[in-house]
């Protein structure tokens, strides 16, 4: 094992979209011992157009940076629908490790906003940090009495789900998905979003690392849809939404239930991602999830009010 306990013993480059070699680069994710689906070019080409990264020249360590550029203004921006990244790597990680990529950031970059990995540690840059949580499922001692492990209140939703005659799919047609949540889905830019999420799940597809569920009433008509992705024995659920009727109905129960039991006694992780919202995350927390930690670091060097007269600037204000 390589000893890259001190930067000066870890070479640390940066790296344009187009001077990363895709096939070394997802190999590499393919081993490391965190890796993710949202570390890989093809998923952040889509939710990052133009990232970077930084990386040792024999790809053993990848750090993503989803940069931007607005106003004149270079920034990186952890992107939506892509919970974690920060260091990849199947070496051994070290706080001062993770605080040398940080550190390696280019300075051309006045803004930082990113959220690293539960698997990255860091010392230095703590004050800079803030916690933040993804719940976590191990379906691995789930098996036929996964039900009495659920909450009273997640149980008395499943067995509405059912009094109420619903029925639960894996194998819900994108278009379905789409439409439903389009409607009753939750986005930051309307149709833009829309848009992205639909580009986002034609690539799983492509990459068969997509599941899209679905609970339809008697009279098969589908009104709560939710898309999941897998990579490194993890399920990662990624977007959900209900019509009202159905979600009073204990629709989105049932489709967890459904995963769970799909899933049941295998060496798998359900990854319901996180939420500070208290509410959502007691529906994680219905099925038996745990909250696990990982850090948000921000960095602003950007001259007082530079940003908002440069946007002024563009806008023709002044």
């Amino acid at each position: 094992m390589k000893c890259a306990g001190m930067k000066e013993k870890l070479k640390i480059v940066f790296l344009y979209r187009d001077e990363i070699d895709d096939k070394r680069w997802n190999t590499s994710i393919d081993n490391a011992i965190n890796g993710n689906i949202y570390a890989y070019t093809w998923y952040l080409d889509v939710v990052a157009p133009g990232w970077g990264a930084l990386a040792t020249p024999d790809y053993d360590y990848l750090f993503p940076l989803p940069i931007k550029r607005k106003y004149g203004v270079n920034y990186i921006m952890q992107p939506l629908f892509c919970q974690q990244l920060g260091l990849f790597t199947s070496q051994k990680i070290t706080p001062g490790i993770v605080d040398s990529f940080i550190d390696s950031i280019p300075q051309t970059y006045k803004y930082i906003d990113i959220n690293l990995n539960i698997h990255n540690i860091i010392n230095n840059f703590i004050k800079n940090s803030d916690k933040r949580k993804t719940y976590l499922l191990d379906l691995l001692d789930y098996n036929e009495h996964l039900f009495k492990k659920y909450n009273q209140n997640t149980k008395r939703n499943i067995l509405k789900a059912i009094a109420n005659e619903l029925i639960v799919t894996d194998k819900l047609p994108l278009h379905e998905f789409v439409n439903i949540y389009r409607e009753h889905g939750f986005t930051v830019r309307g149709d833009k979003d829309i848009k992205l999420i639909k580009r986002l799940a034609e690539t799983l597809i492509t990459q068969n690392r997509a599941s899209i569920w679905g609970v339809a009433n008697s009279f098969y008509q589908f009104g709560s849809v939710a898309l999941f992705a897998e990579s490194h024995n993890t399920i990662y659920y990624l977007f959900g939404a209900s019509k009202h009727e159905f979600r009073n109905k204990g629709a989105m129960f049932l489709i967890i239930d459904g995963v769970i039991h799909k899933n049941s006694g295998m060496d798998k992780v359900l990854d319901f991602e996180g939420s500070e919202i208290r509410g959502i995350a007691r529906f994680f927390e219905g099925f038996g999830a745990k909250p696990y930690t990982f850090y948000n670091y921000k960095k602003n060097v950007l001259p007082a009010g530079e940003l908002l007269i440069r946007l002024k600037q563009k806008l023709k204000f002044i």
